[in-house]
């Protein structure tokens, strides 16, 4: 992928992206969709769920709505207009996705995780919404930066269950917050200052499941600058930890 030109109060800083896809060792389709806006310096990860092509229908509507949304994306915007566009268009497709579900009976329960990332001269700005994760990597330091709306996020959360032992709960799939579960969805969204050399992760759970934080910061320190081989390497590390689901990796360079 081409480098995009970012603005910044001090020269120019250059954001660098690149993302992956595979169905996984297990699957025969892929309900994770993902996508990259360039020219916005945008970039999202869905996970879908739910019924006979459920789930794959709800994570396209969820980026197709993100896309129509950040592809004319003022350049000169702010850290709150971008949260507000970011929060309203996440809204609008968790709208679509519960009309699509209860107007179809095959599609009947369908959802979608989402998490999102758009940056801007000195800020960047997060949001999601289910158990798909958000990382940034400063300065060699490793940090999750979205918390997991599932069962097992919850008892994390709390310190009563290790990020091992979550690996492996039978309940790790049972999230608690979604698109398209209900006709109302709470968006997390917050945002910070952004650094030189920051690297953001969006990932699906089919990669989070299966390898551990140090594994990743591992593999992200390896390959550096190479972001390609970066996603490539991150997906062939869920698939040899067994590809259970499907794995969708997206990464974001500040230079």
């Amino acid at each position: 992928m081409p480098d995009t030109d970012v603005g910044h109060k001090d020269g120019v800083m250059v954001v660098r992206f690149a993302a992956a896809t595979d169905v996984g060792m297990q699957r025969k389709n892929n309900e994770d969709a993902s996508i990259v806006i360039e020219e916005s310096c945008f970039c999202a990860v869905a996970d879908g769920m739910g019924g006979h092509l459920g789930g794959e229908i709800a994570s396209h509507i969820a980026i197709e709505t993100l896309q129509q949304a950040f592809k004319s994306r003022n350049g000169s915007s702010n850290e709150r207009k971008d949260a507000e566009l970011l929060t309203k268009s996440i809204k609008n497709a968790n709208k679509e996705i519960y009309r699509r579900g209860n107007s179809d009976a095959a599609l009947r329960n369908m959802g979608t995780t989402i998490v999102a990332v758009v940056i801007s001269g000195d800020y960047v700005v997060f949001a999601n919404v289910g158990d798909s994760r958000i990382y940034r990597m400063r300065e060699g330091e490793l940090s999750q930066i979205t918390e997991d709306h599932s069962w097992v996020g919850e008892l994390r959360k709390k310190n009563l269950i290790s990020a091992e032992d979550a690996r492996s709960h039978p309940l790790k799939n049972i999230i608690t917050r979604a698109l398209g579960m209900e006709p109302a969805v709470e968006v997390d969204v917050k945002w910070e200052k952004v650094k030189a050399g920051d690297l953001f992760l969006l990932c699906s759970d089919g990669l989070t499941d299966l390898v551990p934080d140090e594994q990743i910061k591992s593999i992200l320190v390896k390959h550096g600058k190479e972001l390609e081989a970066a996603t490539k390497d991150l997906v062939a590390a869920a698939n040899a930890a067994g590809g259970s689901d499907n794995i969708t990796v997206s990464l974001a360079l500040v230079e």
